[in-house]
């Protein structure tokens, strides 16, 4: 300060002959800026050092424990039908009546075509005409064989003729058989022209309209129409390698006879971010590495009886079942992120914010996981952050959102 005055006498000192020459109002105007100045440097001066100190930012803590973590895995996947089944004509034949409504769900052999019958009817009534033939010359010939052998026992034929009986009796036995499988055949053709629905579930539209000619020999003019069973319903996706090597160990290291570390539980979420209030289980699980996208395919199924999900449509499957045990968990809002990678802050034992260099794991809905850079009983900055540079003393405060857990032993 002192030297701020002996700064400003000198001046003043240096330009008094310059303020004799003004008039007494510009010279009054100039000693009063003069003066104003020399107050507010003086005030600038004597409280810097107090406007210069800023106190230590209040911030809100989290003490690092760790818990067992329900793990949930999120994927895209694709809705299929549980079973699904082209219905194909088996015989030739011109189409006389389509009896189903297209879209609509049918019940296992219901009627859905009717393929002209009259041909087979024919050849049903000529093989079995051939039948009935066939078994009426088979108890002549077995009436002639047991009299040859009556004779032959009383030795009043040779055994030569009772031979002769005895083989057209077994060869008319064996035109029978012969005409009973054919009836039966013809009998199979004719039921193929009601054609009926193999399985229960919704059909398509059809392939072939009402007086179309079908043929089972070629595969265009064979297919009528498609059933999909929908309830239960599956959703494809797939894990990737890390994904499923992980689960695996979990559920490995499980708690024995869980349940829940034995199956995996699915939920499906729609392209709308609707979760169903539905849970099935994953039922299939690839035994092999697709070598082109280097995952593991699988299957979840879940039951669909209100027909709210569609085959082929997108949802989002989210998968648990698996708890991570002894697990250090965070709010995602404590993860920063800066040039070097993630990191948070913790406070030291002298009240001090520092950095540290964190590597994070799954993202759950109850935080981050945190694999590395953490510690049980570490003290993390959760809130006001953005406040705090690394070695700045900071005030705790308690942190009422985030309940204290007990360590796992």
């Amino acid at each position: 300060m002192s030297q701020m005055l002996t700064s400003l006498k000198n001046i003043f000192e240096k330009y008094a002959p310059l303020l004799k020459s003004l008039n007494k109002k510009t010279a009054l105007y100039i000693l009063c800026l003069c003066l104003a100045m020399v107050l507010l440097l003086s005030r600038y001066v004597g409280g810097g050092k107090a406007s210069m100190a800023h106190p230590a930012p209040s911030v809100i803590v989290q003490e690092i424990t760790l818990k067992d973590v329900p793990l949930e895995y999120e994927y895209a996947g694709r809705t299929a039908g549980s079973r699904e089944v082209e219905v194909r004509a088996r015989v030739s034949g011109t189409i006389l009546e389509r009896t189903y409504t297209e879209g609509h769900s049918v019940n296992k052999d219901d009627v859905l075509f009717k393929i002209d019958p009259g041909p087979y009817q024919a050849k049903f009534s000529q093989s079995e005409s051939k039948l009935k033939e066939a078994q009426a010359n088979l108890q002549e010939t077995k009436k002639n064989w047991e009299r040859a052998t009556g004779l032959f026992d009383k030795k009043m034929s040779s055994a030569r003729e009772r031979d002769l009986a005895q083989s057209s009796y077994e060869q008319a036995l064996a035109k029978v058989q012969g005409a009973d499988a054919d009836l039966k055949n013809v009998q199979i053709d004719l039921d193929y022209t009601t054609v009926k629905a193999p399985i229960s579930g919704i059909t398509s539209q059809e392939a072939r309209s009402e007086g179309s000619l079908v043929t089972p020999t070629t595969a265009d003019s064979s297919l009528l129409t498609r059933i999909i069973q929908i309830d239960p319903i599956y959703v494809n996706f797939a894990y990737s390698e890390s994904e499923v090597m992980r689960q695996r160990h979990l559920i490995d290291d499980g708690k024995p006879g869980s349940v829940e570390h034995k199956k995996l539980v699915a939920t499906i979420q729609t392209s709308n971010k609707t979760t169903q209030p539905k849970t099935g289980s994953v039922d299939f699980t690839d035994s092999f590495v697709d070598t082109q996208t280097g995952t593991i395919r699988a299957r979840a199924v879940f039951s669909n009886s209100e027909k709210h999900l569609l085959p082929g449509q997108f949802v989002r499957i989210i998968v648990s079942g698996i708890t991570q045990p002894n697990t250090i968990i965070l709010p995602k809002r404590a993860i920063m992120q800066g040039p070097e990678g993630t990191f948070v802050f913790v406070v030291t034992p002298e009240n001090k914010a520092d950095v540290r260099p964190v590597t994070l794991g799954l993202s759950t809905t109850q935080g981050q996981i945190i694999e590395q850079g953490l510690k049980a009983g570490d003290i993390v900055i959760v809130e006001g952050m953005i406040k705090v540079r690394p070695g700045q003393p900071v005030q705790v405060e308690k942190n009422e959102k985030e309940p204290k857990t007990e360590l796992k032993t």
